[in-house]
């Protein structure tokens, strides 16, 4: 049996029939089972009402976006961070990049205009 610390999780990425966990302190696990149902038991982890902070960034990763620090389109990378000691840089096709930057640009602008 594995225990899943969820709030500490930085990513999870498909790797074929299995699927890798990444601590954003740098601990990684390798569960025995797809990234689908490694979603459906995170997102089962928070009660009703409650926002989930992993988002799936297509079909090969999710991250926490409580832990979202940089998105760079030319680069290719996308930066997680504690903002303490302990950064993670994906490299991500930047189609998807450029979409996700997009999304998280309107969902900030809303907000803003809500103040």
């Amino acid at each position: 049996m594995i225990m899943l610390f969820v709030d500490n999780i930085a990513y999870i990425m498909a790797d074929g029939n299995y699927t890798k966990i990444c601590y954003i302190g740098g601990m990684t696990t390798v569960l025995s089972f797809g990234i689908s149902k490694v979603e459906t038991l995170v997102s089962a982890s928070y009660a009703d009402g409650e926002v989930s902070p992993f988002v799936r960034l297509g079909r090969s990763v999710i991250i926490n976006q409580w832990f979202l620090y940089d998105i760079n389109v030319l680069k290719q990378h996308l930066v997680l961070s504690d903002c303490m000691k302990n950064t993670i840089t994906l490299k991500l096709p930047k189609p998807l990049l450029k979409k996700y930057k997009d999304l998280v640009s309107k969902s900030t602008i809303k907000k803003n205009e809500l103040c």
